[in-house]
């Protein structure tokens, strides 16, 4: 037998074993995470939250060799954390109704000093109308551990939220198999410091990113323990 009618045989008894109902639910995650990621291709003069509060490097390879970040998508730990945001957002919507609103986007200009504007773009989790001039933010965390939560760059993202939306203050939900809980940040970034972080030039902004990075293998700044 070839080796390419053995891969024709075993790709369809795969399919008759998660196909069998003509219901492939995993292809259906998996496309749905391919079509979110698709619809957010990195631009140049956008910086996301995300870009703020992780090596800024990454930034840079990712525009560079998207490529080697792709694999994300098939990443049973980033299914895991994006199925919990989907059952929590719908958890709040069937209790909070029209006074939740999910997957908020938000942007803000901001000038560098050499004069050059940049957009700050984000994108809460939940955002919350507690009243008419209150409003806090939610957002889903999923971990293998509780241990160190609220993780640092975690608060850094809830900060910089409360300044992008305006909220009152960010609660970010954890899950993990020890524990659920949830932290409220209240403060908020400044400007100033938004501008700062882009201008960081520390690689990597948290040593442990670099056992997590997809881009490790050709970064001349990779720390090892």
């Amino acid at each position: 037998m070839s080796y390419v009618t053995e891969f024709k045989c075993f790709n369809n008894r795969s399919t008759e074993l998660r196909g069998a109902t003509m219901l492939d639910i995993v292809k259906m995650i998996y496309e749905a995470n391919k079509e979110e990621r698709e619809k957010h291709k990195r631009e140049e003069n956008v910086y996301w939250v995300s870009d703020l509060v992780r090596c800024p490097l990454k930034r840079i390879y990712e525009m560079l060799y998207p490529e080697l970040s792709a694999k994300e998508v098939f990443t049973p730990i980033f299914i895991l954390g994006n199925v919990a945001h989907w059952g929590i957002e719908t958890f709040l919507k069937e209790k909070l109704g029209d006074k939740v609103s999910i997957e908020v986007e938000g942007s803000r200009e901001v000038t560098l000093p050499s004069g050059r504007s940049v957009v700050i773009k984000g994108r809460a989790d939940a955002i919350i109308q507690l009243s008419e001039n209150e409003k806090i933010g939610v957002e889903v965390k999923t971990a293998r551990s509780d241990t160190g939560i609220p993780q640092q760059h975690h608060k850094d993202q809830a900060r910089i939220y409360n300044w992008l939306f305006d909220l009152e203050e960010t609660i970010l939900l954890y899950i993990t198999p020890e524990r659920v809980t949830q932290y409220e940040v209240t403060d908020k970034v400044t400007e100033q410091e938004v501008i700062a972080r882009i201008l960081d030039t520390n690689y990597p902004r948290y040593s442990w990113e670099c056992g997590y990075c997809p881009y490790s293998v050709l970064c001349p700044y990779k720390k090892t323990s």
